[in-house]
């Protein structure tokens, strides 16, 4: 590897913690696990996780994107 794609590769880890995350919320929510269900739950997990990759992420795009993925997850379950 060199060092541009060192770089370019530094936080990927999370948007796939994102897109996991994301995934567990809408399973729960689709297959009706009570603790997974409970709208509360769900908008702690996104409100706990995005302010975790926000700061991880600092500044980067990486940090902007996982914070979408799990936005746009909670919206989904809302909107069912």
């Amino acid at each position: 590897m060199t060092e541009t794609s060192k770089s370019s590769d530094k936080g990927v880890w999370l948007i796939y913690l994102s897109l996991i995350a994301a995934a567990v919320m809408l399973l729960g929510d689709g297959l009706g696990i009570a603790f997974l269900a409970k709208l509360t739950t769900r908008l702690g997990a996104t409100i706990l996780l995005s302010a975790l990759f926000l700061i991880v992420g600092d500044g980067r795009p990486t940090g902007f994107i996982a914070t979408a993925i799990m936005t746009i997850a909670f919206v989904i379950t809302i909107f069912q």
